[in-house]
């Protein structure tokens, strides 16, 4: 359980850095560099998201020993 909390919590916190990083970079007129950070954001979110699934797939094979 703590490790889906600690997933959860992690992927939150690159939302909000982004977020918050995206607003201040937008403001001071560098829209661009906004985009490349929400885009680095969205990458490492789906990094952590594949390796998460890969894991799970590999639980499931484990449960149902498959090889």
């Amino acid at each position: 359980m703590s490790l889906e909390l600690h997933v959860i919590f992690q992927i939150a916190v690159v939302g909000i850095a982004a977020a918050v990083l995206s607003s201040l970079l937008k403001q001071s007129g560098r829209d661009e560099i906004a985009t490349l950070v929400t885009i680095s954001a969205l990458v490492l979110v789906a990094a952590v998201v594949v390796t998460n699934i890969s894991h799970l797939f590999m639980e499931i094979r484990d449960v149902f020993s498959i090889q």
